[in-house]
């Protein structure tokens, strides 16, 4: 099994969790795609972590509307704040079902700029600014359109429950 896979089957069995408010401000998340809302509110309930001897799962959502965008990043416990992931998907789907836009492949070294990635304790917290590529998917079940990619730049912080 790739790593791809593994992460994917580790965040697929992350519950639903509730999301809460960071020490100092109201959690968000950004994207700077065309046509996408500059704000999007974390969803309760979906900003999560799951602790594995060797992976932090971490994956959250954000809603402006019907657009999501949806951000998952494993990293090795312990992680510093200049930690290149070990996966990571950002995925933006701009009617919330369809018309996928999303990264494909491994994180390469700064995609992710952590500004806060404090994952111990009862309150784990995250932060960062990422700079990715998404191409277009149809749909989950198909492939991603590597002919219609775009460059985009984004941020988040929000506070993780510990599943």
């Amino acid at each position: 099994m790739t790593r791809f896979a593994r992460l994917a089957l580790y965040l697929a069995l992350i519950p639903p969790c509730c999301a809460t408010a960071l020490a100092d401000s109201e959690p968000y998340m950004s994207l700077e795609f065309a046509d996408a809302p500059a704000q999007f509110q974390p969803v309760p309930r979906r900003a999560g972590m799951t602790r594995f001897s060797m992976l932090d799962a971490i994956s959250f959502e954000g809603a402006a509307g019907p657009a999501r965008l949806v951000v998952e990043i494993g990293l090795p416990p312990r992680a510093p704040l200049d930690a290149t992931p070990v996966d990571a998907r950002v995925t933006y789907r701009p009617d919330g079902f369809t018309d996928y836009w999303q990264t494909i492949g491994m994180p390469r070294a700064g995609e992710f700029t952590f500004t806060q990635l404090d994952l111990s304790g009862p309150r784990p917290q995250i932060a960062a600014e990422f700079r990715v590529t998404l191409c277009q998917r149809a749909s989950v079940m198909v492939l991603a359109n590597t002919e219609a990619c775009r460059q985009d730049v984004g941020t988040f912080a929000t506070q993780l429950q510990i599943d």
